[in-house]
């Protein structure tokens, strides 16, 4: 072969390996391509799929309670006021002295006061003795009727008398009208007061009495005897025990609102009278109910929904809400046990969102 020759085949190889070459880069770019769209769709159908956290309906107990604020005072409280004539206190018991019924907790010029008493009883007697007598003759003839009615007016007026006398020496003495603790006082030893102004506060504190105010719309819904629980605003994870005692039976015009009692038994003493917290009443336990979180809701103008997961798709639920409590909330209709509940991102899917979770 002559050297023309080979330079030309040499030519010819060269042009082959490279045209291989080509082709062969030419089909490697056309894979590289095809994946890359491959991946540009696998990305772009991720991003239409929504994260979020989803919880299974369940039936579980649900306790409805209503609750209300409310103010605690003794389940027998009283405050005395000084007698009608006022006067100069010569003693008083200390706070948190236990007393007995008809025990006195103060002295506010008792001598002249138990005089006036003493006084007051015996012209009593002798208005009584006085009418007594007259009568004895009326019935003889001796004497005529006015006279007798004159006798009666004069005993009547000193047995009012008394009752004054007698009141005005128990507001003296600041008599306790039953067993109790003296909680409070609003005289000092030494001080002069005037007629009808508080002196002492005697309340029960075995038992307290907590008042709440129930808007007349939820009222219906209790009755005398349900269980409650009262907490101090203070200390909210420690619950008394209690019962509804009263609820009245009228409508304040004002506020709208019925006025309800509940006995607090105040075994470790604890609670004192003038206390505030939240009094919660036990309107009705439920032994399976379909109960939910109450972040998993969407409020809408139209009602209450919330969104389920149906083949990985989201699907929304228009629900009928029964009783709320502090995180959850009681479904009576639109969800079913082993519904799969959007808990965490409801707020960020439509009907119809592919999700994941």
């Amino acid at each position: 072969m002559g050297k023309k020759s080979i330079i030309i085949y040499s030519l010819c190889a060269l042009f082959v390996v490279v045209l291989a070459v080509s082709l062969l880069a030419a089909a490697g770019g056309g894979q590289k391509e095809k994946k890359r769209a491959e991946d540009l769709a696998k990305q772009a159908a991720d991003s239409a799929v929504v994260k979020v956290v989803v919880s299974e309906v369940r039936e579980t107990p649900f306790e409805d309670w209503g609750s209300y604020s409310a103010d605690l005072r003794g389940i027998e409280d009283a405050n005395l006021v000084a007698p009608m004539q006022g006067g100069r206190v010569n003693s008083i018991k200390p706070i948190g002295a236990h007393v007995k019924a008809g025990e006195a907790l103060c002295d506010i010029e008792g001598d002249k006061y138990g005089a006036a008493l003493e006084a007051a009883k015996a012209q009593v007697e002798v208005t009584k003795g006085d009418f007594e007598r007259d009568k004895i003759n009326v019935e003889k003839g001796s004497l005529g009727r006015a006279v007798l009615d004159a006798r009666n007016l004069a005993y009547q007026n000193a047995k009012m008398a008394l009752a004054t006398a007698q009141r005005a020496y128990e507001d003296c003495q600041c008599q306790a009208p039953f067993d109790g603790v003296l909680v409070s006082r609003s005289i000092e030893k030494y001080q002069t007061v005037t007629p009808g102004v508080p002196t002492v506060r005697l309340s029960r504190v075995d038992h307290l009495e907590a008042i709440i105010a129930i808007p007349e719309t939820e009222a219906f819904s209790y009755e005398d005897g349900m269980k409650t629980e009262f907490r101090l605003l203070q200390r909210p994870d420690k619950a008394y025990a209690g019962r509804l005692s009263s609820l009245d039976r009228a409508v304040d015009t004002k506020s709208r609102t019925v006025t309800a009692r509940i006995d607090i038994a105040n075994t470790d003493g604890s609670l004192k009278p003038g206390m505030v917290g939240r009094a919660s009443i036990l309107r009705r336990s439920y032994k399976n109910a379909v109960v939910v979180p109450s972040t998993a809701l969407v409020r809408l103008q139209n009602g209450i929904s919330a969104m389920v997961i149906e083949n990985g798709v989201a699907k929304q639920r228009i629900l009928h809400v029964g009783a709320v409590g502090a995180d959850s909330t009681l479904i009576s209709d639109g969800l079913r046990p082993g519904d799969k509940l959007v808990v965490t991102g409801a707020f960020q899917i439509t009907d119809g969102t592919r999700v994941s979770y």
